[in-house]
């Protein structure tokens, strides 16, 4: 699947020559693959637009919009339903107008209520349901925001949404930004759901659906990530390991569904390995595996060559691209470009995706598996932070961190300690919060030149906290793993036309890992255990005996120092356009970025300021192409 877009209004509208222009202009910001994949149907007060990239039937049968109940109800769904086929036994006789899952979800919705509907999905999702015979329209989204979906309601209560917030703005018009979102960006490095860029458009949260009915929206949640707490935890070792080994299988099987050849992005690390070995379980004979990695001393590891040692053990035809900072600097426009909303972690996927769109449709990632089963670093500090009887020096961690250099707030050591004392907070929710901030809160607040509109932890209870390391878990899967990499990972694959699958997030994983006591997921040794011991009989021995974490990680904070980028950064933050937007405080700019092009790179202070840098960079960018050029047609 590709995208969607779609515009209601009061019955009997009449739709102008200039706005069915507008509708096809942004129905071509989606994904560009040609007019032969565009499809629309419209109506009095409507019109739904769909761009495809065909996965299952390939055929015109499998094509969007598809009609209904003889006409009365209209589907656009973007993503993959990977137990159609189970459902469509279900369904039993019955004729649908295509052998592809879309037809399977509108044969179910025409039969039974959205949410009854919703709860057998499985599979990542967002859908448009309209039923003319009501004037209704219903929008989902999929349990944990894999596939993302925008909306306006105007002030007249007409309904625009879509797949994508610029192709949203292109048909709503209007919009202030957000101070509040921007607060969240600098804080954290994406924005939080339902929050946008822009203060009169929305995202549906994962796991919600809005229901749109002469002018009236209600937004209501179909499904709440919750586990069921120690009765069902599973404590034999052996059992624990036999059953996250099939799941991930099973999950990895389902998610090979597909009438194209299906790849894999690999690190080399334990996710994308223990993916490659279950899609040799699951009887695929061609792997096509792709990793991106250095051709110069760039100042972090290039993990390419464990890729390229893991896909060697497995046999797969391994695809990967050399970088270097001049070929990554000639491509940054194209990815600016092709950003929906500023973000400071996608280019890494843009960078693999492009990589992979030259030879498949659809490839799998390991996303997922660090929010499930505890794989960051920093959830050890926070397991000694949830054991410390020194909590309550908070305080005095804090006004101690004020006073060291910038260095010495990076070491280990430190953090261990601040941690410990009570410096990252008191709880859960605090901790998570601190853990994911990339630029303090009172820092940002003078960026912003002292708004009072800063952003609070995202607020909401998990179900069945049973345990800290669970409520933390469930707090990733709102946050980050929802806002930041679920959003970033469907928006550069689908740059490139690429469909990306993400068995490790997936309902049955969910659950299977609520079922896993916390002492088997993180413990002294590091996180991720169960999962790391189900799979130590088909993995590389080497993966277990090196315990660095293998991710694609790019060498900004070296290459943003070179004359090339530091030119290029410095012309673009020193503009009069970016002085005259106005978003941030001219002095803190400065501040930052002469801190870190003035500083020594072997500093801990480096890293984040490097960060802080690159945000502010990125937003500038992501201004010009996607705010001025809005503002200006207006």
């Amino acid at each position: 699947m590709c995208g969607f877009l779609g515009w209601f209004r009061l019955p009997g509208t009449q739709w102008l020559e200039d706005e069915r222009a507008m509708r096809i202009r942004a129905l071509q910001m989606i994904v560009h693959r040609g007019p032969d994949d565009r499809a629309e149907a419209e109506g009095d007060g409507w019109w739904m637009g769909f761009q495809r990239l065909s996965i299952l039937d390939l055929s015109d049968h499998g094509r969007q919009p598809m009609s209904f109940g003889g006409g009365r109800f209209t589907l656009t769904f973007n993503g993959e339903i990977y137990n159609f086929r189970e459902l469509r036994a279900g369904l039993g006789e019955v004729n649908l107008p295509s052998s592809g899952d879309t037809a399977v979800l509108g044969a179910l919705l025409e039969r039974a209520p959205v949410e009854k509907v919703l709860a057998e999905l499985r599979g990542m999702f967002a859908i448009a349901w309209r039923d003319a015979e009501t004037g209704s329209v219903v929008l989902a989204r999929d349990h944990f925001g894999i596939k993302p979906l925008y909306y306006r309601i105007s002030s007249a209560g007409e309904l625009v949404y879509g797949s994508e917030l610029r192709a949203v703005r292109k048909l709503g018009g209007g919009g202030r930004v957000s101070r509040v979102a921007l607060a969240q960006y600098f804080q954290w490095g994406a924005l939080q759901s339902p929050e946008t860029l822009f203060d009169d458009v929305r995202c549906l949260p994962p796991g919600h659906l809005l229901v749109w009915r002469g002018c009236k929206t209600e937004v209501r949640r179909w499904f709440q990530p919750a586990w069921p707490g120690p009765d069902a935890w599973v404590h034999d070792a052996v059992e624990q390991k036999r059953l996250v080994r099939e799941g991930v299988l099973e999950s990895v099987r389902a998610h090979l569904v597909s009438d194209v050849p299906v790849g894999v992005f690999l690190s080399g690390g334990l996710d994308s390995s223990l993916l490659v070995a279950c899609m040799r379980e699951a009887g695929q004979k061609s792997i096509k595996a792709f990793s991106i990695g250095y051709e110069e001393n760039a100042g972090v590891p290039d993990e390419s060559d464990a890729a390229r040692r893991t896909a060697e053990y497995f046999g797969c035809d391994f695809v990967r691209e050399r970088l270097t900072a001049d070929a990554l600097e000639s491509r940054l426009d194209s990815y600016f470009d092709q950003m929906d909303q500023p973000t400071g972690d996608a280019l890494n996927t843009w960078l693999v995706s492009r990589l992979a769109s030259s030879e498949v449709k659809v490839t799998l990632s390991g996303l997922g598996a660090d929010e499930w089963w505890a794989g960051y670093n920093y959830h050890r500090l926070i397991a000694l932070a949830a054991k410390s009887p020194l909590l309550s020096a908070g305080g005095l961690a804090r006004k101690a961190d004020s006073l060291l250099p910038q260095g010495m707030r990076g070491h280990k050591a430190w953090k261990v300690l601040f941690y410990a004392l009570g410096g990252a907070g008191r709880d859960v929710r605090e901790w998570q919060s601190f853990g994911r901030t990339i630029m303090p809160p009172a820092q940002v607040a003078r960026l912003l030149h002292g708004d009072s509109k800063m952003p609070s932890p995202p607020v909401f209870e998990p179900q069945s906290p049973d345990s800290w390391l669970h409520e933390l878990l469930l707090r990733e899967t709102e946050t980050y793993l929802a806002n930041t990499l679920l959003r970033d990972n469907d928006v550069m694959s689908m740059a490139h036309s690429l469909e990306l699958r993400v068995p490790l997030v997936d309902r049955e994983i969910f659950a299977l890992a609520g079922r896993m006591p916390p002492e088997s997921k993180l413990n002294t040794l590091g996180g991720k255990r169960v999962l790391r011991e189900a799979f130590r009989e088909l993995l590389p021995p080497r993966i277990y005996d090196d315990r660095q974490k293998k991710t694609f990680t790019l060498p900004l904070m070296k290459w943003m120092r070179l004359p090339k980028w530091q030119e290029r950064i410095r012309d673009t933050l020193g503009s009069q356009r970016f002085r005259d937007r106005g978003w941030v405080e001219e002095g803190q700019k400065r501040e930052i970025c002469d801190q870190y092009f003035g500083g020594s790179l072997d500093s801990k202070a480096a890293w984040p300021l490097s960060q802080r840098v690159w945000m502010l960079y990125v937003l500038e960018e992501w201004a010009r192409r996607h705010y001025d050029e809005t503002r200006e047609q207006q």
